[in-house]
């Protein structure tokens, strides 16, 4: 049985000629858009009659392999014995998705030939059936004005429009399923999967496509409405090239800030398809880009191999020291695959292949800008406590004292003595029994009813409404009886 390779390789080199017992085989070219971004490999399995459709010449193995039982003795037409062939020496085709999100280029199929994903110049013979009506869900417009016939939606995850064979004229529907839908696993596939429970990866497809010759599938993962039958026959659709798909900076929260320094970052990044094998990361304080000079606040070089997903800032790189306090900053990354090739340069919060509007600024996005992170404006206050008398009794008051430290934008690293007019406090305990005089004051008085370990807890804020917290264990014990000798009467 046919098996495809759901990583089919691209650097087969071998040479081929066709010879068909009834003559020549002419099987003419077919250009890619020059404005595609996603380029899409892999099989989709149409039928056991019409078997495999190949998204790019490179993964089409029945005219290039002598172990596939259409090559001995049925289609294409004429029949005949086909050699070994360099993939795409003689039929080329590829199916693209550029930066709109609109398909071009054509896939193929042994039976009915070549599969074409956008429209020619001839649009009252090439609309088709709902003449256009899924235009509606796709992000950009793909109609007969830019030769479009169908989208890919990053929102919604879904394909939306149609393809035709070129021999028969017969549509293929790319959004008429309604159990599996052609869908396409963007960068978040942990929580937003296309088919939860399958092993899906960024940039690939799943579901099913209709047409009148049967059902297409895009993935074995999902054939049977996600029974999935990959043990039978391993194959998918995928987007090949790598890509990122998603931003989010800075990473660091009060608590990172309460627990370590306040002027860190980390940035991190998620794959929208491919597989990275290295990295390159820029930050500025201006929005200007440059690795040939020392105009950047922070260069990473280039770390390959490397999987990694996030780069904190600062760390031992000679180029990337400590952040300034209260700084905006933009950053720009392009990844390595495993040859080495690099992709485009994206920058944080900018639509230029990713989807930068939907970068998370884990900051709140303070100056209202979505390609910067903003560094705190100084560190965050150390809350420190004592208590008095030291050796706590159930029933008793205890005297808790805040000896608490904040910084302000003046002298950011600079500890200043809280005080009533610059901190404010907030006392909790575990032991629910227990009474607070005044939970908000820096000095406050506590009487526990219970001799356990109680944790005290005090939280403490600055004037720009930076807050850390500091828990103790307390010891709470009876008040031992007082034992007297008393002489016998």
């Amino acid at each position: 049985m046919l098996s495809v390779s759901r990583k089919i390789s691209n650097r087969r080199k071998i040479f081929w000629a066709i010879f068909v017992v009834a003559g020549f085989l002419i099987i003419r070219s077919v250009s890619v858009a020059q404005a595609a971004t996603s380029t899409v490999r892999g099989a989709a399995w149409w039928s056991d009659e019409y078997r495999y459709i190949y998204f790019d010449c490179l993964d089409d193995l029945v005219s290039d392999q002598l172990d596939v039982a259409e090559n001995l003795y049925a289609y294409p037409e004429p029949r005949g014995f086909h050699f070994y062939a360099t993939p795409c020496t003689n039929l080329v085709h590829h199916v693209s998705i550029d930066n709109d999100g609109n398909f071009s280029g054509t896939a193929w199929n042994y039976s009915q030939g070549l599969i074409s994903l956008e429209a020619t110049t001839t649009p009252d013979a090439d609309d088709p059936p709902d003449n256009y009506a899924f235009n509606v869900n796709c992000p950009n417009t793909c109609n007969a004005g830019n030769n479009c016939w169908a989208c890919y939606n990053e929102s919604t995850q879904l394909i939306h429009g149609w393809a035709r064979t070129a021999s028969s004229g017969d549509w293929i529907r790319l959004d008429n399923a309604t159990a599996t839908p052609v869908a396409l696993q963007s960068w978040d596939y942990l929580d937003d999967s296309v088919l939860p429970g399958h092993d899906v990866e960024p940039g690939d497809f799943v579901g099913y496509a209709t047409s009148t010759l049967g059902d297409i599938s895009f993935n074995c993962e999902s054939e049977g409405g996600g029974a999935g039958n990959c043990a039978t026959r391993d194959y998918k659709v995928y987007i090949s090239n790598l890509q990122v798909g998603h931003l989010s900076a800075p990473n660091w929260s009060y608590s990172n800030a309460c627990n370590d320094e306040a002027r860190k970052a980390v940035l991190k990044w998620y794959l929208k398809s491919g597989t990275q094998n290295g990295y390159e990361i820029v930050v500025n304080d201006t929005n200007s880009f440059s690795t040939s000079t020392s105009d950047y606040i922070c260069w990473s070089g280039i770390k390959t191999p490397s999987v990694a997903s996030q780069y904190i800032i600062p760390n031992t790189d000679p180029g990337c020291p400590a952040l300034d306090y209260n700084t905006h900053y933009y950053w720009w990354i392009r990844l390595f695959d495993s040859e080495g090739e690099a992709t485009e340069w994206y920058q944080y919060g900018v639509d230029d292949g990713h989807l930068g509007s939907g970068d998370e600024a884990t900051d709140g996005n303070p100056d209202s800008d979505i390609r910067t992170f903003t560094t705190y404006a100084h560190e965050f206050p150390t809350p420190y406590f004592t208590w008095e008398p030291y050796e706590v009794l159930v029933g008793t008051t205890t005297e808790f004292t805040s000896d608490s430290y904040y910084y302000d934008s003046a002298a950011p690293a600079v500890p200043l003595g809280c005080s009533t007019s610059t901190c404010s406090y907030l006392w909790t305990t575990d032991d629910v029994s227990a009474t607070i005089s005044d939970d908000t004051a820096p000095t406050t008085f506590i009487i526990f009813f219970q001799a356990t370990g109680t944790v005290v807890n005090l939280s403490t804020t600055d004037p720009d409404s930076y807050v850390c917290s500091t828990s103790t264990t307390v010891n709470i014990n009876y008040d031992l009886p007082l034992w007297r000798e008393i002489k016998a009467e």
